[in-house]
């Protein structure tokens, strides 16, 4: 099941909305993974619970098998080395999802956030500019970061 899908099922969508092509899709999954990538790598820590929520979200979540979680992150570990900005993830979200679905992600992205029971000020800082890029008001952002997870 591809990123898309699982977050049309999950969010229960009208199905009248257009359907991605498989390009779209992947453009759509490596901007997502990319996004969520630079959260676990925000704090120069990479913690094993946070590749683990990391894992378990693409898997659990997003229907996304194994190897196409180990292909979605080896290559946005090669992108994001050399990524100076949010705004090529930010972009293509903005191009196919919609406002509920980006609440949903930055939900999800705030869980990598407090995966280790810590927040760091780059993840916060992080988490704030990617809302931003993403059109989601800092009110918004605000509650996501209050909610328990």
């Amino acid at each position: 099941m591809n990123l898309f899908s699982s977050i049309k099922s999950l969010l229960q969508l009208d199905p009248a909305e257009k359907q991605l092509s498989a390009a779209e899709q992947r453009e759509l999954n490596q901007a997502i993974v990319e996004l969520m990538l630079e959260m676990v790598k925000a704090d120069f820590v990479e913690l094993y619970a946070e590749k683990t929520a990391l894992a378990e979200y693409l898997s659990n979540k997003l229907g996304l098998t194994k190897t196409d979680i180990s292909n979605y992150i080896e290559a946005a570990e090669m992108r994001t080395d050399f990524s100076i900005s949010l705004e090529s993830q930010t972009n293509v979200i903005n191009n196919y999802l919609n406002s509920e679905q980006k609440h949903d992600l930055l939900r999800h992205l705030w869980a990598l956030a407090v995966a280790d029971n810590e927040v760091h000020l780059l993840e916060e800082n992080l988490f704030y500019k990617a809302g931003q890029l993403l059109g989601v008001k800092k009110a918004q952002l605000d509650f996501i970061c209050q909610a328990d997870f």
